[in-house]
């Protein structure tokens, strides 16, 4: 069985995702490996054509709206630190489809972990001072408006992502509605599949 995940990668106007991307080329090692994302499932071994029919069958509900929180720390070993941006407004939906898919192949993908609250990650492997400082360069990112359109079902191996299937959220009418009020874009994938190989 592969290790697969579950992530979602948010569209936001050109300036949003412009910051994020600015901090994420700094802080996070997997930039330009993995792409800006708020994750669903975390890394578990599940046989794909079972992921990809459990992923079919949570699409039904339509796209997340959000808003990230203010950056906050959070410390994963001894000299690990990482610097996340909660979803605060849409927080409830994203966590629900977190639980939905927490079954089936996934079961146990949150075994022995604190409990789930969606955040998108903006720098990751840091010292406590490195830390510190990332977060200052990230409170201004509080607020920002985001969009959750679909999920993608990955597969990573340590070096490489690879996409197995994406799935869009509802009809996609809720997505469309907000990106023809405001210029929404999705990050560029292509820059992190020409990194990985």
């Amino acid at each position: 069985m592969a290790s697969v995940a579950v992530i979602a990668a948010p569209l936001g106007t050109p300036a949003a995702l412009a910051a994020i991307d600015r901090l994420r080329r700094r802080f996070d090692p997997r930039h330009g490996v993995v792409p800006a994302h708020v994750t669903l499932v975390f890394p578990v071994a599940a046989d794909p054509d079972a992921a990809a029919r459990a992923l079919a069958a949570v699409a039904a509900s339509g796209a997340v709206a959000g808003r990230l929180g203010r950056a906050e720390t959070i410390r994963t070993g001894r000299r690990s630190w990482y610097v996340v941006l909660p979803v605060t407004t849409g927080a409830g939906r994203v966590a629900r489809l977190h639980h939905r898919l927490s079954q089936g192949p996934f079961a146990g993908n949150r075994r022995g972990t604190a409990p789930y609250r969606p955040h998108l990650t903006v720098a990751a492997a840091l010292d406590a001072a490195q830390a510190r400082r990332a977060r200052r360069l990230a409170l201004p990112l509080a607020g920002i408006r985001l969009m959750l359109p679909d999920l993608a079902l990955v597969a990573w191996d340590g070096r490489r992502l690879e996409e197995r299937a994406r799935r869009r959220l509802g009809p996609g009418a809720a997505a469309e509605r907000v990106a023809a009020t405001r210029p929404f874009v999705r990050p560029s994938t292509a820059r992190c599949a020409a990194r990985s190989g």
